[in-house]
């Protein structure tokens, strides 16, 4: 399950960066690898090298890190090393497919310079008092949040008399709202483009793209929510055999987002193309200076935090500002924190194992990370010796090919905790007031052994 869920998102990360650098290698509104040049030359023979180079070394690691997905295959059985090496292999993949792109981009940059092809006037451009009056007429009214805040409060309502630890993926749904909100926010705040000489082609084309985008923020905002009740229904009502439909939900809440942002920003560029086309009054700015590398926006004269990209579609922000550099450094900071941290806990997942005492006031103890637990003797109803354990869903721990560890919900017995080696029977099954407790050792003999330890404290108690 967990190799199949990495190797989707592995296949997904080939076609992003994909449709993200392939294109760039191709003469398109006036832009070569985001240089804007004229027409004439992408003739240049150094040009028609430069693109030939680019295209050579992209498949080139486009080939090796395929290559290197390998290992990943043979540690399918150690889901711990498996994961780890999986977020090793795709962030150095995401580093390493740029730089392809960024030497095509200082390439093209000096063959401009040397050879003067500069295309307009190199001046920032503003827009006139009109378009800026009424950029915003048309944008998605932000009370329209409403909906999705109200699909995250009724889902708290409902968790909290289902289930409490519903909270959180449902605090997923809310935090994924808000930074939708944020953007829209944001999207009022931006500064109108100048596309023509001609002011009411400056205003419907701003309109028309930020009324597409605040209204795709607000549809993210509600399928997210959908997706969180799914996953909370499944939950609740799921088992183990239902992971045909954990990959199919999976799939589908990651595919059409994806598909969607796509389609809005193909109908908002196929418009401006129409647009332009009858109006013939384009004006292309030459500020290539504030694109350090050429998907990266530096400019500390404009104000502006969020700006169109030249590489990809959607925004990309200005780090020339000081919103710019917290966003940008917070984002990086977070994620590696996430990344290392995780990596971290999955690595003394595979070398730290539960381990159960019994102590001399007769407390049972079982020390495991942040899953431990403990219980006194007398609170014992039921002690067998089980060969199987019930299949069932996990509410919070791990569950990898090898152990199952954490809290459950098990078919038939509801709420437990186990701390298993799976397919290594027997197992100490434990019955509590109001939860199961399921153990077992590596050895099955140890298991035996403390089985009947633990047969005798409750037949003392």
């Amino acid at each position: 399950m967990i190799t199949a869920i990495l190797l989707g998102s592995a296949i997904l990360c080939y076609i992003l960066l994909f449709v993200t650098y392939k294109p760039q290698a191709k003469y398109k509104n006036g832009m070569l690898f985001a240089v804007t040049l004229p027409a004439h030359a992408i003739d240049d023979k150094d040009i028609l090298e430069v693109r030939a180079r680019f295209n050579k070394h992209y498949n080139k690691i486009s080939l090796w890190m395929t290559l290197f997905l390998v290992p990943f295959f043979v540690l399918h059985f150690w889901t711990a090393y498996q994961v780890i090496y999986f977020l090793g292999w795709f962030c150095v993949y995401f580093v390493i497919s740029v730089i392809p792109f960024r030497r095509a981009f200082r390439d093209t940059l000096a063959l401009k310079s040397d050879n003067d092809w500069f295309v307009g006037t190199k001046r920032v451009i503003q827009s006139d008092l009109r378009v800026a009056y009424l950029k915003n007429q048309r944008s998605a009214s932000l009370w329209l949040f409403t909906i999705p805040f109200a699909m995250t409060i009724g889902l708290v309502l409902w968790s909290t008399s289902v289930e409490i630890q519903l909270l959180s993926i449902i605090s997923g749904g809310f935090a994924i709202t808000v930074i939708f909100l944020l953007l829209s926010l944001q999207l009022r705040r931006g500064k109108a483009k100048v596309y023509s000489t001609n002011s009411e082609v400056n205003l419907s084309l701003n309109q028309a793209n930020r009324r597409a985008v605040s209204y795709l923020w607000l549809s993210m905002a509600i399928i997210e929510n959908i997706h969180c009740l799914l996953i909370c229904l499944i939950l609740v009502n799921g088992h183990g055999s239902m992971t045909g439909v954990w990959v199919a939900i999976t799939l589908l809440f990651a595919g059409f987002p994806l598909w969607l942002v796509l389609h809005v920003y193909g109908k908002i560029h196929t418009l401006e193309q129409e647009v332009l086309a009858q109006d013939g009054k384009a004006i292309y700015t030459d500020d290539d200076e504030y694109w350090a590398n050429g998907f990266s926006y530096h400019n500390p004269l404009d104000r502006t935090i969020l700006v169109p990209k030249r590489v990809g579609i959607g925004l990309t922000i200005n780090t020339g500002t000081l919103t710019g550099k917290i966003i940008m450094w917070g984002t990086i900071g977070l994620t590696a924190a996430a990344i290392i941290g995780a990596c971290l806990m999955l690595i003394l997942s595979e070398l730290i194992s539960p381990v159960l005492t019994i102590t001399p006031d007769h407390q049972i103890e079982i020390d495991y990370l942040m899953y431990s637990f403990d219980f006194n003797r007398s609170e014992i109803k039921e002690l067998k010796l089980v060969q199987q354990v019930p299949s069932g869903r996990k509410s919070s721990g791990e569950a990898t090919e090898k152990n199952l560890r954490g809290q459950f919900h098990l078919k038939d017995i509801g709420k437990s905790r186990l701390y298993i080696v799976k397919n290594n029977p027997p197992y100490i099954q434990i019955k509590l007031e109001d939860v199961y407790v399921f153990y077992n050792e590596k050895d099955p003999l140890l298991t035996k052994q403390l089985y009947e330890q633990l047969q005798k404290q409750v037949e003392n108690s």
